[in-house]
């Protein structure tokens, strides 16, 4: 039995976040981090939901999955992890909590670069 290749991520166009296409598989781990996220924090001391809901809460999250893509692209020579398991997941996690404790999405970057440490160095010569 051969096996397959794996697949291509999807290549994000010219410009700004807006037109770099996220990867379905980050949109999934970021939400399973955010979920565990807000699971710590429900059975964390009671306080005020600061989302209208759940889903607004999850779509915050998922709304940086095309800086993950972006990110994806810089270092995908230098990644030799499952990047949904080592960066998509810890994110959504540490994302979440971060929204949940009412901060807002210009952490986003700086949390990312946390969890790519070394990778997002240029290489050496």
């Amino acid at each position: 039995m051969s096996s397959l290749p794996p697949p291509q991520r999807p290549a994000a166009g010219p410009g700004n976040l807006a037109d770099v296409v996220p990867d379905p598989l980050d949109i999934a781990y970021i939400a399973i981090g955010a979920r565990q996220a807000l699971a710590e924090w429900r059975d964390g001391p009671p306080a005020p939901f600061p989302f209208e809901g759940e889903l607004a809460y999850i779509e915050a999250c998922i709304e940086q999955a095309p800086a993950l893509q972006h990110a994806w692209e810089a270092v995908q020579d230098r990644w030799d992890f499952v990047w949904c398991y080592e960066v998509a997941e810890p994110f959504g996690l540490a994302y979440g909590r971060h929204l949940l404790q009412g901060g807002g999405p210009d952490a986003a970057t700086r949390l990312l670069q946390y969890l790519l440490g070394d990778a997002l160095l240029p290489p050496s010569a």
